[in-house]
Order: C-alpha cells, then sequence, then structure tokens
C-alpha cells in the first residue's frame, strides 16, 4: 500500500501563523492536512510522525499489507534510511521516526514533488 505525507507552507504565513503538514491514502480514500507550527526543517518529519501515528492507531486497516511511504524531502527519506542526522534539532524526530520504523515496519521511498499526493492536497 503506498501511503503519501508532506507539509505545506502557508502562502503569507510566518513561522508563528503556522503551516500544514498533510498525508493521503489513496488505496483507503484517506487525505488528512492540520496546522503545524514549528520551523520549517520539522515539519516534514512532523508530517511522517503523524502518518505514523495514524498506522499504529488503526491496525485493522493497515494487518498484512506492505507499507510503503513516499516524500519529497530527499534529505528526510536518507536520514531515515541511513538512521543518521547532522542537525542535533531534527535528532528526536529521526529517533521517534526510526522507532516506529522497527514496530511498524515500512519502507521509506523519495518522490517529486509533483507526483505526491499529499504534497498537492487543496489549502483552504
Amino acid at each position: 500500500m503506498e501511503l503519501f505525507f508532506g507539509s505545506h507552507k502557508i502562502p503569507g504565513g510566518n513561522m508563528a501563523s503556522g503551516n500544514l503538514v498533510a498525508f493521503s491514502i489513496p488505496d483507503l480514500g484517506v487525505k488528512f492536512k492540520a496546522p503545524y507550527v514549528a520551523d520549517n526543517k520539522v515539519l516534514d518529519y512532523a508530517a511522517l510522525l503523524t502518518l505514523l501515528e495514524f498506522i499504529e492507531i488503526n491496525p485493522q486497516l493497515f494487518t498484512n499489507r506492505a507499507l510503503e511511504l513516499y516524500c519529497n524531502n530527499y534529505d528526510l527519506v536518507s536520514q531515515v534510511k541511513n538512521s543518521r542526522v547532522e542537525d542535533i534539532e531534527l535528532a528526536p524526530f529521526l529517533r521517534k521516526a526510526l522507532e516506529y520504523r522497527n514496530k511498524l515496519r515500512f519502507s521509506l521511498n523519495w518522490i517529486p514533488a509533483p507526483d505526491n499526493p499529499a504534497q498537492n492536497l487543496e489549502i483552504n
């Protein structure tokens, strides 16, 4: 099953006004987006962790399915795959993502932004 996640800057917004984290699961018809106030470099991690929490609390939807997660943030994909991050600020987010990876068994792959359904959710 393919699952997509990403983040959006709110047009004209700043860190205080927030941004959006989003995920999309086309096979289930799920589209999620929520405001999130944080530094831009952690937004995609917040989207990933939100998606992973959704998977964890809804196991009946994902039992016996190979989970293939996609994001257009190449750095995040590389950090999770290599279990290493250079920015100390991102370390807690990476640690939590690795805990989920051990628990949920998923693959994580890069996808171009135009092909990421979570990146293209309408912002109203």
